[in-house]
């Protein structure tokens, strides 16, 4: 790492490179492009890097193609993952802070700026260039908590060389062998480069344009063909040349009676090659960058009509071909070159230890999610289970805090005013349970408002009787509610009543006089399939936790007024 913060390069260095600046293009022909091309594969990449740089910046068709591609990754969201251990979890807030806190700028625009975005973006100028190199110079905010940054300078391609096989810094203009780019005070990647075949086909753009730029001063407006009787030189001569002049373009003739022009008719005419050229270069530019060779214009003619204005071409749905292409290998590699290039060196520099938290750009998620959630809602009432951490992992949902307020099914009105929902007959209201007796004999319905005596040893009077014929009962079974032997044994004291293991799927003993609203959903959970859902979980938890403040309470109660009485 660079802890001082200063840069490889000093003022001097910048004002230099930007005087040498130049532009290629008047001079450009394929023989020039060719030599600069064969330089950049032994490594020399100063002249080749100032002629793509140019390029970019002059044909619109080729840089919003490439701006296009790169900003579709720019525009994803990231997050920072941890392996879940203690350690992972402290790379992981130290990864976090670096990169809610870092700037990207570049080195001759340092007016510039931005944030992790503008980082993914200018490192996937390497799609255009094949290299792409930021210096970093790292920033301490505060060394106890390990909150630290850096800033990151985006380098033009022409301060390097590569004929060494790696990226090496060149400290003078003129120098032929450069420094290493160390890792941790280099970030440096490699990917396509496309513009190695783009540039021949902007030469052969440039060609067509220029020619066709030319024709069309010279033929757009038509000839003008003027006889005189006069001869070369009069004053009535003079005064039909002025006139043409003022009257025509380039294209003007002005001859005697006696000389005749004849201008040959050709059977295409009007079929000029130069459109068909320009066009055919634009769509080889969307071809390469985005995957298709309709990006950002469209075909003029089609079968030998012209489309009208606002009218793309039949088959030419621009956005919908456009979506996604390259983009999942697009995060990948920004994901591999951040882990590699900045998460590994940052976490050696901080800790010690290889990194277990590392930075994810997340690719886009499909298209399918209305269907996945139209299948979840048919196939999961018929018992299908789906894991909770892929239900959110597919829609791109954060799991809740334990104390994060979250959506909820609506409530009956009831209670709470909302619509009425429809009763679930496979639930039976609480106060229609019925309570066995000893002998397995079902009474009567317990009259609302009335508190069912207790009807086994040790069972409290006065608490809620919410027994039923196939479950548990908690009043009678209450001691060998949560024994070995009572979970085991074939029978319970009720006839005909066979204990399954602890649930909370019916009210537990004396929880409370008043029926649980937790225990019916919970209930509901179990019929639908989910009682092993993290919602059915969840649930559990909750009623546990306040029949536990329930007992803890009356516990305190029972004691406080045992007191009293001694």
């Amino acid at each position: 790492m660079n802890p001082s913060g200063q840069s490889h390069f000093n003022q001097t260095r910048i004002e230099w490179a930007i005087r040498l600046r130049y532009s290629p293009l008047p001079e450009l022909d394929m023989a020039m492009l060719a030599s600069q091309l064969n330089a950049f594969r032994i490594g020399e990449l100063r002249v080749i890097g100032k002629t793509w740089e140019v390029m970019l910046e002059r044909d619109a068709e080729l840089a919003v193609n490439s701006d296009k591609r790169k900003a579709d990754a720019a525009g994803l969201d990231w997050q920072i993952v941890s392996d879940g251990s203690l350690a992972g979890d402290k790379h992981a807030a130290a990864l976090q802070y670096f990169y809610d806190h870092l700037t990207a700028t570049r080195a001759l625009d340092q007016d510039a700026t931005g944030g992790t975005d503008e980082l993914i973006y200018q490192t996937l100028s390497a799609l255009d260039t094949y290299y792409s190199a930021h210096e970093i110079l790292l920033r301490v905010d505060n060394p106890a908590a390990r909150e630290v940054t850096a800033e990151f300078r985006h380098t033009p391609l022409w301060f390097f060389e590569a004929r060494r096989g790696y990226l090496g810094y060149l400290q003078h203009i003129f120098d032929v062998y450069g420094q290493p780019c160390v890792s941790g005070e280099w970030l440096t990647a490699v990917n396509s480069g496309w513009m190695r075949p783009l540039s021949l086909i902007f030469a052969l753009k440039a060609f067509a344009l220029r020619d066709w730029s030319l024709f069309n001063a010279r033929y757009g407006s038509g000839f003008l063909d003027a006889q005189t009787s006069a001869q070369a030189g009069t004053d009535e001569w003079n005064q039909a040349l002025a006139a043409l002049q003022t009257m025509a373009n380039d294209g003007a003739v002005l001859h005697n009676d006696s000389v005749i022009f004849k201008f040959l008719e050709q059977s295409a005419r009007n079929a000029l090659p130069f459109e068909p050229m320009v066009q055919w270069c634009n769509s080889l530019y969307a071809k390469c960058y985005r995957g298709i060779d309709t990006a950002t214009g469209v075909r003029h003619h089609q079968n030998g009509q012209t489309n009208s204005p606002g009218h793309p071409p039949v088959g030419a749905s621009i956005q919908k071909e456009e979506s996604g292409i390259f983009l999942g290998r697009d995060a990948k590699w920004v994901t591999g070159v951040f882990n590699e290039r900045i998460d590994r060196p940052m976490i050696r520099y901080l800790f010690g230890q290889e990194p277990r938290a590392w930075f994810v750009l997340m690719p886009p998620p499909g298209d399918y999610r209305a269907e996945d959630l139209t299948a979840l809602q048919t196939l999961v009432p018929l018992g299908l289970r789906v894991a909770l951490k892929d239900v959110y992992q597919r829609f791109r949902w954060r799991v809740p805090a334990k104390d994060d307020p979250c959506l909820a099914p609506p409530i009956g009105a009831g209670e709470h005013g909302g619509e009425e929902e429809a009763p679930n007959p496979n639930i039976q209201a609480p106060e229609k349970l019925q309570a066995p007796s000893s002998k397995g004999e079902v009474p009567a319905p317990v009259v609302e408002g009335e508190v069912d005596k207790p009807i086994a040893g040790g069972a409290e009077a006065g608490a809620f009787q919410t027994a039923a014929p196939g479950m548990p009962d908690p009043q009678v079974d209450a001691a060998a509610f949560w024994s070995k032997a009572g979970v085991q044994g074939p029978k319970s004291k009720v006839q005909s009543q066979t204990l399954p293991g602890p649930s909370l799927g019916y009210s537990l003993p004396n929880a409370m006089a008043e029926p649980r609203h937790g225990n019916e959903e919970l209930q509901q959970l179990q019929i639908a399939g989910l009682g092993n859902s993290r919602a059915a979980q969840s649930l559990r938890g909750t009623l546990t936790r306040e029949l536990t403040v329930t007992l803890t309470q009356r516990r305190k109660d029972a004691e406080a007024q045992r007191g009293d009485g001694e």
